[in-house]
């Protein structure tokens, strides 16, 4: 006989663990189950690297934070000056983590254009002000603020707000491409695309620890957690879908499933092409890098720009994991899928190469050490579902990242929206 549930939550990051642990706390029936749609981390040799390293933003003060203090969960979070750095052609900015002190300095960074430019950051700030009251809760007021900014693209708010810089506008452009994004003439502008968000966190231990956090939470509120039966198929009425297949055959009904991102495949074209990204991987000696690293870097200069992410030093490891990652463009990603294999191992060591100089431009202290130990793979952006499903059928929720949000940023204000109206589905 099938198992039946309240909630069937599929996914294995934070915020399916965290929506999972607040239903139960709640006093329903509960089941985490997992995606298996996307590798979290990679292992290379003897250690083991996120293939993308989540990005958290306003951990501390922000939606994750609500929910903790909700669960009773405490989160061992801590900031790092600078939260960013931007390695541009001609110059190299540091964003500091406090915002205040990231208006007074951006000002200094551009003194011919401030007041256009600070007009403009005022802007987009706003914008993603209200698409995060937009998330968070249904907000009339937001809504109109959100939508009179759609209708816009970015290279319109540039040239509203006469922001005729070369520099400034080769700062909003780079940020827009490692988000992700087109280049500002041709991106429609999403509330707040633009934003250099609230800054990166550090998450005590690795990117896994907020999901054990609430994974433990789900377990103490009288949950279900199955991480290793990954999802393989939904079970569907005519007029709704009523439950999930496990690996291994077990079928699990509840009165409502919640697929993450990385589980949307399940509902989507099977046909659907994924993103590609190209990966690299590298464990230094912790005495060969600065202590006061950024963990998040972009390197300007290729056709896309690279992010660096270096993992926070532990006094118990004598190494840092860095991992380095480029989007691949659409002419790239097609060049690849109809290589030969000769020719596929060529384009490999041609991203490999960049890769490689991005991390030297990064991190300088490295550029004596020996790189070849750098690992480099090409893998489905982990970041990126591979395609929105269609309208779902009754019974069936997506968990969506705020589209505000760049890839690879999780905030959990997506996690709050959604629980907010589940909440109340199931008396």
């Amino acid at each position: 006989m099938s198992a039946r549930f309240d909630f069937i939550i599929v996914g294995d990051t934070a915020a399916e663990a965290a929506l999972a642990a607040l239903l139960a706390n709640d006093g329903h029936a509960v089941l985490l189950a997992g995606a298996g749609g996307l590798q979290p981390v990679v292992r290379c040799g003897n250690v083991w690297y996120d293939t993308v390293p989540l990005q958290w933003a306003g951990v501390r003060d922000g939606p994750y934070a609500q929910i903790a203090a909700r669960l009773g969960v405490y989160l061992p979070v801590a900031r790092r000056d600078p939260a960013w750095r931007l390695h541009l052609a001609q110059r190299v900015i540091d964003v500091p983590s406090d915002p205040g002190q990231w208006r007074r300095s951006r000002r200094a960074l551009f003194p011919a254009q401030a007041d256009a430019a600070g007009r403009f950051w005022q802007a987009q700030e706003t914008a993603a002000a209200a698409a995060l009251r937009l998330a968070e809760r249904f907000d009339p007021l937001a809504q109109l603020q959100v939508l009179r900014q759609q209708r816009l693209t970015a290279g319109d708010m540039l040239r509203r707000y006469g922001i005729v810089d070369p520099a400034l506008r080769n700062v909003v452009d780079t940020i827009l491409a490692a988000s992700g994004l087109p280049v500002s003439d041709h991106c429609l502008w999403p509330a707040g695309s633009v934003a250099l968000l609230p800054p990166a966190e550090i998450v005590a231990g690795d990117a896994a620890i907020l999901t054990r956090l609430f994974t433990d939470a789900l377990i103490r509120a009288g949950g279900e957690w199955r991480p290793k039966q990954r999802a393989v198929a939904l079970i569907t009425t005519p007029i709704r879908v009523v439950g999930v297949r496990l690996a291994g055959g077990e079928e699990v009904l509840a009165r409502a499933i919640v697929l993450g991102p990385a589980a949307w495949r399940l509902a989507a074209r099977a046909s659907a092409r994924s993103p590609l990204i190209a990966t690299g991987y590298l464990a230094v000696e912790r005495s060969c890098l600065p202590p006061d690293t950024p963990l998040y870097q972009i390197v300007a200069g290729s056709a896309l720009p690279v992010t660096i992410s270096l993992s926070p030093a532990a006094e118990t490891d004598p190494h840092r994991r860095v991992t380095v990652a480029m989007r691949l463009s659409s002419a790239e990603a097609a060049q690849l899928a109809s290589a030969a294999p000769s020719e596929r191992r060529q384009l490999r060591h041609s991203f490999g190469a960049v890769l490689q100089a991005a991390i030297a431009t990064a991190l300088p202290s490295l550029a004596n050490v020996k790189l070849a130990g750098l690992t480099t793979a090409l893998l489905r952006d982990p970041t990126l579902p591979p395609a929105r499903p269609p309208a779902a059928q009754a019974g069936l929720w997506l968990l969506r990242p705020a589209s505000w949000l760049p890839p690879g940023y999780d905030n959990g204000s997506s996690v709050v929206s959604l629980y907010r109206q589940l909440r109340g589905l199931v008396a």
